[in-house]
């Protein structure tokens, strides 16, 4: 008895012990899983990042390359208008001088010419306005486009040394969850197996605890029945004297059985001869009647 307690003892421990190692087992197979997961994960929506990184980068690029070329032209024209607006403010000088020094027909000619070429300078210096006005929206485009650029630059790089970390982790998580997948199975199985041991040993203790019971019981019921036995051989003496002393009265009723017969008898003849005496008495009563009735004549 003592060394099933003491084996389901120990079994219970060795239980306990292998279901804690199991559980920590399982923990760090779950947080290397997540793990795994994450980094995959990670992975994919770095990669995605990238892409629609590189995909504003270019864009960025491309518009950064339009309003560069739209401001190129812009100075173009702009140096085109500069020149045109010197060489109309020479024509309008010599037109002056012609005016002031030429003769009556020629000054009225002059004086067209001027006033045409007043307008021209006036749309000159409007052309030259807008153009700059233009170039001045397209160098803050341009500058807002590149910090645009930068930004998406160093984002892009930041993804770009990000994805080596995320790679290792990957590898890392991969090959601790390939060592403890059967580790996990194997402590699974040696769970199971503690159990079972100790599931038939707790049923053996359970047997030798009932039997044992049973033995006391059996034992207890053995000792009540002797003290009944001997109790019951205590008592025999003095139920013989009562039955004695019993069998008197009986006697006394089988003597009084026969007084009884005889008076029910004698009380029968009674009856039996007062009926008789009256019925005689009747008869004599009609006879005489009968005598004491008149003859008729």
């Amino acid at each position: 008895m003592a060394s099933l307690e003491a084996l389901a003892k120990s079994y219970r421990a060795r239980k306990a012990e292998v279901a804690k190692l199991r559980r920590k087992s399982e923990v760090n197979l779950k947080e290397t899983l997540s793990l795994k997961r994450r980094s995959s994960s990670g992975l994919v929506s770095l990669e995605r990042k990238k892409e629609s990184l590189s995909r504003q980068l270019s864009h960025v690029t491309q518009l950064l390359n339009q309003y560069h070329a739209q401001k190129e032209s812009i100075a173009r024209l702009k140096i085109a208008a500069e020149e045109r607006l010197r060489h109309e403010h020479d024509t309008h000088d010599s037109t002056k001088q012609q005016i002031d020094y030429g003769a009556a027909e020629e000054k009225a000619a002059a004086q067209e010419r001027l006033r045409f070429i007043d307008e021209k300078i006036t749309d000159l210096h409007a052309e030259m306005k807008e153009r700059e006005a233009g170039e001045s929206r397209l160098e803050k485009q341009i500058s807002d486009l590149q910090k645009e650029k930068t930004r998406l630059d160093s984002q892009l790089k930041k993804q770009t040394h990000a994805r080596p970390g995320l790679v290792e982790q990957l590898k890392s998580s991969e090959k601790t969850a390939l060592v403890l997948r059967p580790k996990v199975e194997s402590l699974i199985k040696r769970e199971a197996m503690a159990t079972k041991t100790l599931q038939t040993m707790e049923q053996k203790l359970a047997q030798v605890i009932a039997q044992r019971r049973a033995a006391k019981r059996k034992a207890s019921n053995a000792k009540r029945a002797a003290k009944r036995k001997a109790v019951k051989k205590a008592r025999k003496p003095a139920k013989k004297s009562k039955t004695k002393t019993r069998k008197a009265p009986k006697r006394k009723t089988a003597r009084k059985s026969p007084r009884k017969k005889t008076r029910k008898i004698k009380t029968r003849t009674a009856t039996r001869t007062a009926k008789r005496r009256t019925v005689k008495r009747k008869a004599a009563k009609r006879k005489t009647a009968k005598r004491s009735k008149p003859r008729r004549r």
